[in-house]
């Protein structure tokens, strides 16, 4: 190099390769480049200059690599979490033609797992299942009729457990930030189970109740995307199973769920 020549680092970037690969090539790609000495301009103004003008290249490069295209989106994306059931209008649960305990299927304990598939950027089919627990023992009065009726205070315990079979269409707002807002509208089969116990020592009573019927889940949520392959996942709907143990012939059930959604 002689006296009269500087060097100014400069990117270059591959001709013909998408932005992706320019973008990670960016930053072992910059070589000296000759250029002839300007004396009256400060050479440091010149260095910085060459510098920031190669940053800001390389970030807008990376920043439109990191923006996915309008017509690209997963084809196929899964869903778990945790999950909680909610009742509400809850009328008791009949355990035999003259036998009900004045409880409902509210569980706090659950989860919710989910696939679906993706035909556009809007629109998937998606295919649930969720399963809500609840172990409730206590001590409470007891009424039992053989035929007389007797009420004694004694230990019991009610095991109820909901789960659900759904499949149905999901449209999503997909757009170009983190937040997807999503509605689904899901139909299938749930199966309800009850089982009360006490073991006495007046009353000794084994009841229990099982039911698969038609139900539904009606609702939606929020994606936040957290990176390219996972985003959390927030939703509620309304699951109304329609039980043959109700005045009205339906348990009208809320679920509402957090996880991790993988694309």
């Amino acid at each position: 190099m002689s006296p009269n020549e500087q060097s100014l680092p400069v990117c270059l970037l591959p001709v013909g390769t998408e932005a992706t690969q320019a973008a990670q090539r960016c930053t072992v790609d910059c070589v000296n480049i000759r250029r002839p000495s300007i004396k009256r301009i400060n050479k440091n103004l010149l260095i910085r200059l060459g510098f920031s003008t190669a940053l800001l290249l390389c970030s807008a490069l990376v920043a439109s690599a990191q923006n996915t295209k309008p017509d690209e989106y997963p084809k196929v994306e899964v869903f778990v979490g945790y999950s909680a059931l909610g009742e509400a209008n809850g009328r008791g649960i009949s355990l035999a033609p003259n036998g009900s305990v004045p409880a409902n299927y509210s569980a706090e304990a659950g989860f919710e797992t989910s696939v679906i598939g993706n035909f556009s950027k809007h629109f998937g089919i998606k295919g649930d299942f969720s399963a809500h627990f609840n172990n409730d023992s206590s001590r409470g009065p007891v009424t039992a009729c053989s035929p007389v009726c007797t009420t004694v205070t004694q230990d019991f315990e009610l095991k109820t457990r909901v789960y659900n079979f759904l499949a149905g269409p999901e449209f999503k707002a997909r757009n170009s930030t983190r937040f997807t807002p999503f509605v689904h509208a899901l139909a299938g089969f749930a199966h309800t189970s009850a089982t009360f116990t006490t073991p006495g020592p007046t009353h000794i009573l084994f009841l229990r109740r099982n039911d698969s019927s038609f139900a539904m889940a009606l609702g939606g949520g929020l994606d936040i995307r957290a990176s390219q392959r996972v985003s959390f996942r927030a939703s509620m709907d309304y699951n109304p199973v329609f039980v043959n143990d109700s005045t009205t012939g339906t348990r009208d059930f809320f679920r509402l769920s957090l996880g991790i959604l993988f694309h």
